[in-house]
């Protein structure tokens, strides 16, 4: 694939890594090892689903109803009822 060089840093301003744009900069070597370092992060999540095609991954403690709650309004989702 054709590599764009937008001459921005593999590193933000808050020092994190760049998330991999597969679109555009497809290193597979890289993308792999960001799938399989966020496969590690999640092994002890449970997934909370906030409506039939949105499914979050959370922390034990937060897989209730209260925190789904919390994430549909903060992202904007409609609940069953049509409600937000």
């Amino acid at each position: 694939m054709k590599r764009i060089n937008n001459n921005s840093a593999d590193i933000t301003e808050r020092g994190t890594p760049r998330k991999e744009d597969i679109t555009h900069n497809a290193d597979q070597d890289r993308i792999e090892k960001s799938i399989r370092e966020q496969r590690v992060r999640d092994v002890e999540k449970h997934p909370l689903r906030l409506n039939s095609a949105t499914i979050i991954y959370v922390d034990e403690k937060n897989c209730n109803a209260e925190y789904a709650d919390k994430s549909r309004l903060k992202l904007g989702i409609e609940c069953r009822d049509g409600k937000r």
